[in-house]
């Protein structure tokens, strides 16, 4: 990129920009990605943790079911990142963004454990 070719308004975007990545690295760490992304591009994250002995296509249909249902969306399942994990205890939780939907037994768990 030549900076000897921009005009003001690039460069104080650009500036802008900068300063918005430095902030979010600084204070978001790993998240600063998705949060910078959202920002740029008005595009959310959406993510779907699931106990690893469930198939993902049955976690697919339901994950599409809950977030129309809570979140009043229907994102492509390309969109949608599907993650095995072993602590969520037979079920699913549901991320858009910054919100959640936890269907596991973990919280349950956790609940009778105080």
């Amino acid at each position: 990129m030549d900076f000897n070719n921009l005009d003001a308004n690039s460069i104080k975007d650009l500036l802008k920009n900068l300063r918005l990545y430095r902030d979010l690295t600084k204070k978001l760490w790993y998240r600063w990605k998705r949060i910078f992304d959202k920002i740029k591009n008005w595009k959310s994250y959406y993510l779907v943790e699931y106990f690893p002995s469930i198939n993902e296509d049955f976690v697919s249909t339901k994950a599409l079911e809950i977030y129309k249902k809570v979140f009043g969306i229907t994102p492509n399942r390309e969109e949608i990142i599907f993650m095995a994990k072993e602590s969520i205890l037979w079920w699913i939780k549901v991320y858009m963004d910054d919100n959640v939907v936890d269907l596991s037994f973990a919280k349950i768990e956790k609940k009778l454990k105080k």
